[in-house]
């Protein structure tokens, strides 16, 4: 009995150092997943700390801190007028992930106005698909599993080829959060 006692208390006490280790560039999308003729912008990819990520919002940092949000990561590839991008958002609760999907497509929302299609994700889950065409046709794809909320965005191909990609994504989430 002392034993069990012992190891509920050791897992209790790793798991939240264990959930904060969870590396968010394992999860997006690689070059093998794009189609040939991408190229990797160095420039857009890489890690999305709390402090580099509040820079583009004056409300983010408090946001982060409620939210719980650990860390981040972004990929983006490039071809001729095209581009996929692709990131994940790690938290330390699911209701962190959760927080920022509403916001997020609050925002979307806002931004895009009337002509902006939105309709439910079937991937994590929640999530929603937006499509458009300003300036060019895209759809952006986001959704959240567990602590986890993610998104992939085409612009210039295809809902379908952006779908494949966000499954693609999210079996990396799923597989890394079970």
């Amino acid at each position: 009995m002392r034993s069990a006692l012992v190891l509920v208390v050791a897992v209790a006490l790793t798991a939240p150092a264990l959930a904060a280790a969870l590396d968010p560039g394992a999860l997006v999308l690689r070059r093998a997943d794009v189609p040939s003729g991408f190229r990797l912008d160095r420039d857009q990819t890489g890690p999305r700390p709390n402090a580099v990520e509040a820079r583009s919002d004056p409300r983010l940092p408090e946001l982060f801190r409620r939210w719980g949000r650990v860390t981040g990561y972004q990929v983006e590839f490039d071809r001729e007028r095209q581009t996929i991008a692709s990131r994940v958002d790690v938290f330390r609760s699911a209701r962190g992930a959760r927080g920022l999907l509403l916001w997020y497509d609050r925002e979307v929302r806002k931004e895009l106005g009337p002509g902006l299609h939105r309709a439910p994700a079937r991937l994590g889950q929640e999530g929603w698909i937006y499509r458009g065409t300003v300036p060019m046709p895209f759809t952006l794809v986001v959704w959240r599993e567990g602590r986890v909320f993610s998104a992939v965005a085409g612009a210039g191909i295809s809902r379908d080829r952006t779908l494949a990609l966000a499954r693609t994504q999210q079996q990396r989430v799923a597989a890394a959060t079970r």
